[in-house]
């Protein structure tokens, strides 16, 4: 019996280098957002149903990825059940898939005799060169990405940089796409070569001194109090939530989400306890949603899950959500966000057990 496969699950890994060739294949089910430079999963692609008459675009996405972070899960249905758009695609013929020629027996005898050697006067090969032997799919996604400044740096090695990518290297900070800009900082955020470093040393010496001689001992001494900076007091780490009556009301699995901005925690009501969960993703540090109907905490940036007391089950993320120091004072509860609880995995949370980890109610 014919079967086709189709994805039930798709996340991005990191490395993403937010160059837009998943958005431009499969809009549906991938969003790039300029504004801070982030590639993600679009919550409706969240769901298996979503995905699945997708899958076809999803599988290309994948594999025109450049840096390969595109992840998918997918599962074998028989043809007669798999959606329309799937079967079609997959029975449409198409050019890529002619059967190649042969090469004849008397071509394979003169490249066996030919010596592996290359031609000492020929140069390498140049990027462009080589695209043009490529697939037309890849050629132009490699295309699209040294306009963008993604092999801004390989061709810039190979000595043919293209007009469009001299002008975006003029191009200030703030009018770069995202990979360009995440490329310029990477390369400002190196350290300075060895004669460069020398030479700003000695001159931030020199400045010093002249400073010194021209301003005078005493001048000198109020200009670095001034430079100094003041001691700041940290904000305190207990944040007080009220009466323990205002969530004795609260169900097994209830959520109060009171203090999720101002916190950054969430009030977890178990069977006969309180808990404090911290809102930050265990996978890169992302803000899950709660979801009431499905009584889970879905991050949207990956595709992690957790239940109600922050066990992670599905997605990337490693292991649980952290949870805060959580107690009675003075009848209030009041979470202690200086001390934290760290559960190693799904299996592995012992470390809730300690008295300080929740409340009873």
């Amino acid at each position: 019996m014919a079967t086709v496969q189709l994805v039930t699950k798709v996340w991005i890994a990191p490395g993403c280098i937010v160059c837009d060739a998943c958005e431009t294949t499969a809009p549906s089910v991938f969003e790039v957002k300029h504004d801070d430079g982030t590639c993600i999963i679009r919550p409706a692609a969240l769901d298996a149903e979503f995905t699945k008459p997708l899958s076809n675009d999803i599988v290309q996405a994948a594999e025109e990825c450049p840096v390969d972070v595109i992840k998918f899960e997918t599962i074998d249905v028989p043809a007669e059940q798999a959606p329309a758009a799937v079967t079609a695609s997959a029975a449409a013929p198409t050019e890529t898939q002619a059967e190649p020629h042969a090469p004849s027996p008397s071509a394979e005898a003169a490249s066996a005799a030919a010596p592996a050697k290359a031609s000492p006067h020929k140069p390498a090969t140049k990027p462009k060169e080589a695209a043009k032997s490529m697939d037309p799919a890849v050629a132009a996604l490699i295309a699209a990405a040294t306009v963008r400044g993604g092999a801004a740096g390989i061709l810039r090695a190979a000595g043919d940089v293209p007009p469009a990518v001299k002008g975006i290297q003029k191009l200030s900070p703030d009018k770069l796409p995202p990979d360009a800009r995440y490329a310029k900082v990477l390369e400002k955020s190196k350290p300075p070569k060895p004669e460069e470093k020398t030479r700003r040393d000695w001159m931030v010496r020199v400045g010093w001194i002249a400073m010194g001689v021209g301003v005078g001992g005493p001048s000198l001494l109020g200009f670095q109090r001034f430079m100094m900076p003041n001691v700041l007091e940290e904000p305190d780490p207990k944040v007080r939530c009220g009466p323990l009556a205002k969530f004795t009301g609260m169900q097994p699995g209830d959520v109060n989400e009171d203090f999720k901005n101002t916190g950054r925690f969430w009030i977890v009501r178990e069977e006969d306890r309180l808990s404090a969960v911290s809102i930050v993703c265990t996978h890169l540090g992302c803000i899950p949603s709660w979801l009431p109907n499905d009584r889970k905490f879905k991050c949207p940036c990956h595709g992690s899950g957790f239940k109600q007391n922050g066990v992670n089950f599905e997605g990337p993320a490693p292991r649980p959500l952290e949870r805060f120091k959580i107690g009675i004072e003075g009848g209030e509860v009041v979470v202690d966000r200086s001390k934290k609880f760290l559960a190693m995995g799904p299996n592995d949370t012992a470390v809730w057990n300690d008295p300080e980890a929740s409340i009873p109610v």
